[in-house]
């Protein structure tokens, strides 16, 4: 024998159905974890970088670090000839004073004469 089973129709939830469901969602207290706005903080970071003027803000800086690196690195580009013929220089005048012989020269004395 058969068993049929017949589809009961179940009425919509209602309004305070609903309600019992979610309150205690909201009534739950974390004592584990970190706390609610620390843990959304990631959530609202990405909100704010698909916003348009924090993406462009954030463009512009790095626009500008990437030309401030770039300023820094002519700089230094131009600046090893100079600095690299000074040390040399430098280097030279001690290495041809270190060598030299004293001399002794003479020189007339004020009491010596009188």
């Amino acid at each position: 024998m058969q068993q049929r089973i017949s589809p009961t129709a179940s009425a919509p939830p209602t309004l305070g159905d609903m309600l019992a469901d979610i309150v205690p969602v909201f009534a739950t207290v974390f004592v584990a974890g970190p706390p609610v706005l620390v843990a959304w903080t990631g959530t609202v970071l990405l909100a704010l970088m698909l916003a348009g003027p924090f993406a462009l803000l954030v463009t512009l800086i790095v626009v500008m670090v990437a030309a401030a690196a770039l300023v820094t690195l002519a700089g230094a580009i131009l600046a090893t000839p100079y600095l690299l013929i000074r040390h040399l220089r430098g280097h030279r005048v001690r290495r041809t004073t270190r060598y030299m012989k004293r001399q002794l020269v003479a020189v007339e004395s004020q009491r010596a004469t009188t």
